[in-house]
């Protein structure tokens, strides 16, 4: 299988397992000492806390209603021989609030180091997402 088509697999993978809330199925996506930080500064070290968090997170009712709108956009960039970086924007909406408020549509922003391992296979070795926001505090002149 060619890096691009390995690549492109691995998030296929990573964004079913998300669509499907299988929180097993990102064991193999991450490297074993990843680290993670989701758009409310909640960070995590090591596949098998990424993986516990994720369980729980899609256990929760909140976040879980939450449906993926479109098809996300991909950006792949190589910055090393054995590492790439993905770029990818998705549109959530329906997901709630522990208050019963329902969210704005989320525009989720992720960033993903993805490295080559030594059985030749692709993983992510760090990943770190945020959402853009509607509140302004910058204006910049056109």
């Amino acid at each position: 299988m060619s890096d691009e088509k390995a690549i492109e697999t691995l998030l296929r993978t990573q964004l079913k397992a998300f669509a499907m809330r299988d929180a097993q199925a990102m064991r193999d996506v991450y490297t074993r000492d990843a680290d993670w930080t989701n758009a409310f500064g909640r960070m995590l070290k090591g596949r098998d806390s990424i993986v516990a968090y994720l369980e729980e997170l899609f256990a929760d009712r909140n976040f879980s209603d939450g449906e993926l709108v479109g098809e996300p956009q991909v950006a792949v960039r190589p910055v090393a021989e054995n590492v790439v970086t993905a770029k990818i924007h998705t549109r959530i909406e329906g997901q709630r609030t522990v208050d019963g408020g329902t969210l704005p549509v989320r525009h989720n922003h992720s960033l993903k180091v993805i490295v080559r391992q030594d059985d030749g296979s692709w993983k992510i070795a760090s990943e770190i997402y945020m959402d853009a926001r509607r509140e302004t505090t910058h204006i910049h002149p056109q």
